[in-house]
């Protein structure tokens, strides 16, 4: 029965560390400050593979976008519309939220 409490008070730590690691990437996309509806943001979490290295969402009407859970460390961020790239930055995700803002300036 020792061994069971321990193994269960070490799984809580487990599952404690997993859900303090994860990160929330937020922010508003837009063109000289209007907002950017519509627009496909991608975070490929670098030197990662499979489904949770690359997360993806759209902008909101407002130009806003939320993407949750994200594992802490360095991401290539991108911004799609209408199937062309333009945006594509790099961000640290070092604790449980961080607020990327994209101004795109049109030339």
């Amino acid at each position: 029965m020792h061994n069971s409490r321990a193994l269960a008070f070490i799984s809580g730590l487990l599952l404690s560390a997993m859900l303090a690691a994860a990160a929330d990437l937020s922010g508003r996309v837009t063109v000289r400050r209007a907002p950017l509806a519509g627009a496909v943001i991608t975070a490929n979490l670098i030197g990662a593979r499979g489904p949770a290295a690359v997360s993806v969402t759209r902008t909101g009407p407002d130009g806003e976008y939320t993407l949750r859970g994200l594992r802490n460390g360095d991401y290539i961020l991108l911004v799609d519309m209408n199937g062309r790239r333009v945006y594509q930055g790099r961000i640290a995700l070092t604790g449980p939220t961080l607020v990327k803002n994209v101004d795109l300036q049109q030339k």
